[in-house]
């Protein structure tokens, strides 16, 4: 034996790595301990067997085209990646270098230097799996659903089937996670992620976007009519009563539909199906709206409209109206809320419905609801004969993250206006907000003595419950109960339970939406002290409101010209 022969045996035998020598018929003649362990075997078992029938049957006889290249010589080595049988019948990834050994005039044989890269292989599929599927769901994500979406169109490109797309969106499934906490949102997400699978077919696909959105690719459908019907299957399984945390609950969820078209792409598809859904929620949620046309027209406006907002409220478009709250024994005024406008440059004068929406898509309602609350200070401290409050509504976006606290105070200290005079309406939700900074804000904002009112009573989530756990200063009746004064049913006692509500835990309590004076009369009688609505004065700018005395307020627009809010 020569020295080399020697070196290359001790080498052989101590090395970490895997090494076998393969012979011209494929026969392994020579293993040494880590190849064989690789594969779960020992060496002598190894010895003598097919190299061939130790590889995964999907990838043996992948690369005989370079083993052929090796033994004519054309190449000094290649290198693979092949998934080999373990002894327990597991598979194990495999990276090797295959070099031919010996003198070119000697029987071939060749080297296999092989190692055990499965730990690799498991961490690149997982980053690759985190990349393309929903951590919370399992459900693919949107890069995914995009891909499949987009090979699904190509293939229907030749049939008669058709495809859709559903837009899922939960309502406010936001309260959820205030009220139970983050864990129980993530486990009614889960809940129903298994609901939506286990209602459509094998075929479709089912994705998560992320939050509370949902969205399922509809294959091989005949036509509108059909993915109407699954459409229906899938919303009946998600507003099935569920359980979480020992609370019931009755999910519901605005939905959108589109249909493929020739030439559409996947995000083209799953965009149409978002406008069809963002319309659903904007109807009232609880509902389906199918795509069509219009809708991307109403994408586009909105989108014009969200861009010259943005420009409104840093260039001094809008400005602010006041209604005033009146004592229903007296009709004076003692108090007005603050109702914001916008006096756009071609549009005219804007009413909160035309814009508020959008605000709030936008996330501007912060900026806007602080411009509120500086200018309802301005207008009391511009007026120091009125001793009344000035009320100012809300968002829940303001509350918590947005530091509402901060943003009262300095406009109180800006204008040096007491925070009694102040209070802030804040809608049930908001009321509810179970984050410990919303929790804080609200609290230090009635340590201020800053009025909080719950508005709107009675529309929203666990009302009474609103009022007990906060410190509510007042809450407003929603003008949709006094629409119903003097039906001498359930609209009456619901007034005239709220009226006694309000007084018994000593809240003062607002009747909205008073228009006529039978609904004054009604009011009066069910024991409602103020009230508030059109019969008493519409929102003014406050140039066209002057006082001659703390509760007399003239409104001098030509709607109202030479009236009063007092007796």
């Amino acid at each position: 034996m020569t020295h080399d022969d020697e070196l290359f045996r001790q080498t052989f035998s101590s090395s970490p790595i895997g090494m076998a020598i393969v012979d011209e018929q494929g026969l392994i003649v020579e293993a040494n301990a880590p190849f064989a362990a690789i594969l779960g075997y020992a060496v002598h078992e190894v010895a003598g067997a097919v190299a061939e029938s130790l590889i995964h049957p999907d990838d043996a006889g992948r690369d005989a085209e370079l083993r052929e290249g090796l033994a004519s010589g054309d190449l000094p080595y290649f290198q693979l990646q092949a998934r080999v049988l373990h002894k327990s019948g597991d598979t194990v990834w495999t990276r090797s270098t295959v070099t031919r050994i010996g003198d070119p005039g000697a029987p071939f044989r060749c080297l296999v230097q092989m190692e055990d890269v499965s730990e690799v292989r498991k961490a690149k599929d997982l980053l690759e799996r985190r990349a393309q599927f929903d951590h919370l769901t399992g459900l693919p994500n949107r890069s995914l659903l995009l891909e499949r979406t987009q090979h699904a169109l190509t293939r229907h490109e030749t049939t008669d089937a058709t495809m859709a797309c559903l837009f899922l969106d939960l309502d406010h499934f936001k309260l959820v996670n205030d009220s139970l906490g983050h864990h129980a949102g993530d486990r009614m997400l889960v809940a129903l992620a298994q609901r939506i699978r286990d209602a459509v077919r094998p075929v479709d696909t089912v994705s998560r976007l992320g939050g509370d959105e949902f969205v399922v690719i509809l294959e091989n459908i005949a036509g509108q009519s059909a993915a109407e019907g699954l459409l229906a299957v899938v919303m009946a399984a998600i507003q099935a009563p569920i359980t979480v945390d020992g609370h019931r609950m009755a999910p519901t969820v605005s939905a959108g539909l589109a249909m493929a078209e020739d030439g559409m792409t996947a995000e083209t598809l799953v965009r149409n199906a978002d406008l069809a859904m963002s319309s659903a929620k904007r109807s009232g949620r609880n509902r389906v709206a199918t795509f069509h046309p219009g809708l991307r027209d109403s994408a586009l406006v909105r989108l014009s409209i969200e861009t010259e907002l943005r420009t409104a409220i840093h260039e001094g478009e809008l400005v602010v109206h006041y209604q005033p709250v009146v004592e229903l024994a007296t009709r004076e005024t003692v108090a007005f809320e603050a109702l914001v406008r916008w006096q756009h440059p071609h549009r005219g004068l804007l009413l909160p419905q035309d814009f508020i929406e959008i605000c709030e898509d936008a996330n501007l309602v912060v900026p806007l609801g602080a411009f509120v609350i500086h200018e309802a200070c301005r207008f009391i401290a511009a007026n120091p004969v009125f001793e009344g409050k000035v009320l100012v509504n809300v968002s829940t976006r303001q509350i918590g993250g947005a530091d509402l606290t901060r943003v009262v105070r300095g406009a109180l200290d800006d204008t040096g206006v007491d925070p009694s005079r102040l209070g802030l309406e804040i809608t049930e939700s908001g009321m509810l907000l179970a984050t410990q900074a919303a929790s804080s804000d609200l609290e230090a904002l009635a340590s201020m003595g800053v009025d909080l009112i719950l508005d709107d009573f009675g529309t929203g989530y666990s009302a009474l419950s609103s009022v007990l756990q906060n410190p509510v200063a007042g809450l407003k009746l929603a003008r949709e109960f006094t629409l119903r004064l003097g039906d001498r049913s359930t609209g009456d006692r619901i007034s005239t339970a709220i009226a006694n509500l309000s007084d018994s835990l000593g809240m003062y309590g607002v009747i909205e939406g008073v228009e006529t004076e039978a609904q004054y009369r009604r009011a009066r009688e069910h024991g409602w002290a103020l009230g508030q609505g059109y019969l008493f004065g519409h929102p003014l700018p406050p140039e066209e409101i002057t006082f001659t005395a703390p509760g007399v307020a003239h409104l001098t627009s030509l709607r109202h010209r030479g009236a009063t809010t007092s007796a």
